[in-house]
């Protein structure tokens, strides 16, 4: 499934134009009007032309002004010319170097690297009439600054191998604007293709204003390679453009589901659909503190440590202790981790904070077969699994995943 398009309202453009003539030195006009607007330069200190051919007109065009008319640090310049042939465009930096840039077929040219944030570049668009008399025209900008421009965060990595409930995620370092969400959406390219050769149905849901996930229908197929770009330089959000464009590629690995029943006190762990091991387990006590209670829901691992400090004192609870082979499955604490301490009820009692307790070969096996992304689905208590509780993307059904956002 692929996701592509830029709005035309985020092309605002700055125009210089130049009638017939040789335009140059301290005769060259040069101006930028606001964020969205044109601005003219007139001919200045043109020679009159002996011949009859009418004089080439040269403009040009910088697609993507934003705010305080700054650019893209790639940005698209336009030519355009009457009665005459485009030459070409020639862009230079502030210290004189000449910028290498790629031309397309209808005479645009854009850089082949982006640009420096907050440099200050010209761009000089040329063409030539029949007769060989030369038009230019002279275009200074100035490319966003560091603190203007928005960068993106992307999960998965580049080349990680996922669980098969691993969601898409992109991370803004800014709030988007509402009105912006539905085109910055439809800019990002999302390509997967299954073992079969088909592409898998998801959707894309703003999880916050900042962030937004994609989310298969159903959990991937193991063996499916995906593709996801993100073309900030070629988007502004809230009015910056974006730092550079992201991408990733990733791959989604066997399917790795477990599911624990704090009744019957037992996690099953499938593989591909087959029963790897089943686990005694000791959940969230119930019969005190509400907050040790587990969360019912599907769960995703996180991450994972070999040695971690559980430390209730970061939640208001006193206790502190050191366990092995934690793999974490929600933001607000919830593991599974050995913990020898409580074997004797593992299988038959929930007596944890909130975390499935295991033993430490069991704990051990679980950590070095769990990837980010496998699925961990728990039943057994009226506490619900959150959304944004870590990647509680499941916890939404595929109509409540797809349903319109106000």
């Amino acid at each position: 499934m692929e996701h592509t398009g830029v709005s035309a309202a985020s092309r605002r453009a700055f125009l210089l134009a130049v009638a017939g003539g040789i335009v140059g030195g301290t005769g060259l006009l040069a101006g930028c009007g606001p964020a969205g607007g044109k601005a003219d330069a007139g001919a200045a200190g043109a020679s009159p032309s002996k011949s009859s051919a009418p004089a080439a007109q040269v403009s040009l065009v910088a697609e993507g002004v934003g705010a305080g008319g700054v650019t893209s640090p790639v940005p698209v310049l336009r030519p355009a010319v009457v009665s005459g042939t485009l030459q070409g465009v020639v862009v230079t930096a502030a210290d004189g170097s000449q910028i290498t840039g790629t031309g397309a077929a209808d005479g645009s040219w854009s850089p082949e690297e982006p640009l420096e944030l907050g440099g200050s570049y010209t761009a000089v668009a040329s063409a030539v009439n029949v007769d060989g008399q030369v038009a230019s025209v002279s275009l200074p900008f100035t490319v966003t600054g560091e603190d203007g421009a928005v960068r993106a965060k992307l999960m998965p990595l580049d080349g990680e191998v996922v669980g098969v409930g691993m969601p898409v995620v992109v991370i803004f370092t800014r709030e988007v604007p509402k009105a912006e969400r539905a085109r910055l959406v439809e800019a990002i390219q999302l390509v997967s293709k299954a073992p079969d050769g088909s592409s898998v149905e998801g959707a894309w849901r703003w999880i916050g204003a900042d962030r937004v996930h994609w989310r298969p229908k159903v959990y991937w197929p193991s063996g499916t390679s995906v593709s996801v770009k993100v073309p900030l330089t070629k988007v502004q959000v809230g009015g910056a453009w974006g730092a550079a464009d992201r991408d990733v590629t990733f791959t989604v690995g066997d399917a790795h589901v477990s599911t624990a029943d704090t009744n019957t006190h037992q996690m099953t762990v499938r593989v591909n659909g087959e029963v790897a091991r089943v686990i005694p387990i000791s959940a969230g006590r119930e019969d005190s503190d509400p907050a040790f209670v587990t969360r019912s829901g599907v769960h995703l691992v996180l991450e994972k440590h070999a040695d971690y400090l559980m430390d209730g004192r970061t939640v208001g609870q006193d206790y502190a202790t050191q366990v092995k082979w934690a793999t974490r499955i929600a933001n607000s604490g919830e593991f599974v981790h050995g913990a020898p301490w409580s074997v004797a009820s593992q299988g038959k009692r929930n007596v944890s904070h909130g975390c499935l307790n295991v033993s430490d070969a069991n704990a051990k096996w679980f950590f070095d077969l769990s990837r980010r992304g496998d699925v961990v689905d728990i039943t057994g208590t009226d506490r619900p699994m959150e959304l944004t509780n870590g990647l509680g993307d499941w916890v939404l059904s595929w109509e409540q995943w797809t349903a319109p956002q106000v």
